[in-house]
């Protein structure tokens, strides 16, 4: 039988956004921060399917399918587990593993921590160099761009000396092999094949950290005007500089993150952490992606972008505009004066006057209008022709009918062109593009099919409803888990699906020290038990302190796990009762547990009540 690593799996769902799979088959629909539409499970006419970019989980309303991406598949193609993950791994380009067993399997995730290991040790070795006298003059230099030490130590920043194998010694000495630094790209080999030495030197150093806090490579900034200025880790098998983003590990912990600030370099990002906008993040020495703007979709659809106020970082940010828009973020371009960037702005004027440009932002179809405003002379017949026939361009591809007449009306006003007539281009516009639309249409009729049994999980009161409420919540966030773990040690949930999901969340922090929605769905076999899941996980818990809400959750399941075994032992009792007490010694026994058992749940209700 096929065997899949899990890590591969994790890689495989994370390359295929639930959002696109799912808009291949249907039209989605933006709502909020989630997208709605018609179930292609069951036939409806009010769109009551739900897909949540942020949690890559969807859930229908109406007849209770859920799952994440490789549920979907599986449901809409008809195929099994193996099948479906195929398939999305040929649809995101990712090779298939080497090996179907669990010892190649075991000895590649091996050789990955290793790249971990080897990372982290020369993170270690360059912030030490850092502190060293050697590094002074580097320190200086970070002291001087404003970074306070908090600052430095907390993006681990550090120093490479211009030594030629500094680091290939340390790591040499560490146990590592020259094999394993050239696939780390911490070495390079030499024209002649021979000699092998350090990829950076002489330049301050920017570990470059996944999502779970592991290192993935390194950036490297000169410090005279040698080039390349920036050089960063080549890809390697756990990292790639288009799938990843500097300063999102620590953006990731805003709670809520209702916004994230994206900006052109390293600096950039710690300087606006140090001022307190710890949302901020920054691609990895290229060009905006589609799979970056994909990655923060899943942590907001908001997007700030604030690059440089010169020429080159407005055309970087039209760019980037149209990528986060296809993606389906909500993108808003800040304005720098006297073409200054992020960093100069805050060091000048403050947190406060970013705050207001932030507030200034314009949003992507109003930014583009303002641009091409600038590019056409207004003041003549043919400007004004150029600049609505351009304006219509960026006018079909709003969806929304308000918002466009909103912009045909302020057209008309300035223009003195007649809405008629720029409604009538935007159609123009629209026609030329059909084809391409109809080809790019969901394919939902050859796909739909109704399901006669409609299912829906209602929670029961009390206990178990308390263990959905901490599953929910352990899923959501790897600090909740750990807390609610540490609370449940010794106790096993009354609902053997929600156990099943703290062992798994456990399993997945031990492994990779991070848990999610979709991670946890790929761990189950059962399609019933993915629903019931998809249904919990969907929904919104409120509670004012997330402290006193574990703490009360907490003792309602222990609560209720010690009532069960109350009544089980005085169950047990009353039959010896009946019977004459057939067995003295076992009676005994069952007194003192209930009376145990007894002082237990006393001391719960204390524990409880004082919380209240």
């Amino acid at each position: 039988m096929i065997w899949f690593p899990e890590d591969w799996i994790d890689e495989v769902v994370s390359r295929n956004d639930i959002v696109d799979v799912v808009s291949e088959y249907v039209a989605l629909k933006p709502s909020g921060r989630s997208y709605f539409a018609l179930c292609p499970f069951h036939n409806e006419k009010t769109a009551s399917f739900h897909v949540s970019p942020e949690k890559q989980i969807y859930h229908c309303f109406g007849c209770g399918e859920g799952g994440n991406v490789v549920t979907f598949v599986m449901n809409m193609e008809r195929m099994d587990f193996i099948e479906a993950m195929k398939y999305l791994a040929e649809r995101a380009g990712v090779s298939l593993p080497e090996g179907t067993d669990a010892k190649r399997a075991a000895q590649e995730q091996n050789e990955r921590q290793h790249l971990y290991d080897i990372n982290k040790e020369c993170a270690r070795f360059f912030h030490q160099n850092l502190m060293k006298a050697e590094g002074k003059r580097v320190l200086d230099y970070l002291y001087s761009r404003g970074l306070d030490m908090h600052t430095i130590r907390k993006f681990g920043l550090g120093y490479a000396p211009s030594s030629w194998n500094s680091a290939r010694d340390h790591l040499l000495k560490v146990g590592y092999t020259d094999e394993q630094l050239l696939k780390a790209g911490i070495t390079v080999q030499g024209s002649d094949k021979e000699s092998i030495y350090d990829r950076f030197r002489n330049r301050i150093m920017f570990p470059i950290f996944n999502r779970r806090g592991a290192i993935l490579g390194f950036g490297g900034r000169v410090l005279d005007d040698s080039l390349p200025k920036y050089l960063n880790s080549p890809d390697t098998p756990v990292f790639n500089k288009s799938r990843n983003l500097f300063g999102l590990h620590l953006a990731a912990k805003v709670k809520p993150l209702e916004f994230l600030i994206l900006v052109e370099g390293y600096m950039d990002v710690i300087s606006l952490h140090q001022f307190g906008f710890s949302q901020a993040v920054a691609t990895l020495g290229t060009s905006l992606t589609a799979e970056q703007a994909k990655l923060m979709r899943r942590y907001s659809p908001d997007i700030y972008i604030a690059y440089d106020g010169d020429t080159s970082g407005q055309k970087a940010a039209m760019r980037a505009l149209d990528i986060l828009q296809e993606a389906g973020c909500k993108p808003r371009v800040m304005e720098f004066p006297k073409e200054l960037d992020p960093d100069e702005i805050l060091k000048m004027y403050g947190p406060e006057y970013f705050r207001k440009l932030m507030d200034k932002s314009l949003p992507f179809i109003e930014y583009k209008l303002f641009k091409l405003r600038k590019q056409h002379d207004l003041n003549s017949v043919e400007g004004k022709v150029k600049y609505a026939s351009a304006a219509a361009e960026v006018l079909a591809t709003v969806e929304n009918y308000i918002e466009r007449d909103a912009y045909i009306k302020e057209l008309e006003s300035l223009l003195g062109i007649r809405s008629r007539a720029i409604y009538d281009q935007i159609a123009k516009v629209q026609a030329a593009g059909q084809k391409q639309i109809k080809q790019q249409r969901n394919r939902t009729g050859n796909y739909r099919y109704t399901k006669n049994k409609l299912s829906s999980s209602v929670l029961k009161p009390g206990t178990i409803r308390a263990e959905a409420y901490l599953v929910n919540l352990m899923v959501q966030d790897a600090s909740i888990a750990r807390k609610v773990l540490k609370g449940l040690e010794g106790l096993t949930l009354q609902e053997p699906l929600y156990q099943r999901i703290v062992e798994i969340v456990k399993n997945l922090l031990d492994r990779k020290g991070e848990v999610s929605e979709a991670q946890v769905l790929n761990h189950l076999e059962s399609k019933e038990d993915i629903k019931k899941l998809a249904e919990l996980f969907q929904r919104n818990i409120e509670y004012d302190n997330i402290d006193i809400f574990l703490s009360d959750c907490l003792n309602q399941v222990a609560m209720g796990i010690l009532e069960k075994q109350r009544r089980e032992i005085q169950e047990e009792i009353n039959i010896m009762d009946r019977e004459g007490i057939p067995d003295p010694v076992r009676y005994k026994s069952l007194l003192k547990e209930l009376q145990l058992l007894n002082h237990k749940m006393s001391i719960y209700r204390f524990g409880k009540e004082g919380n209240a």
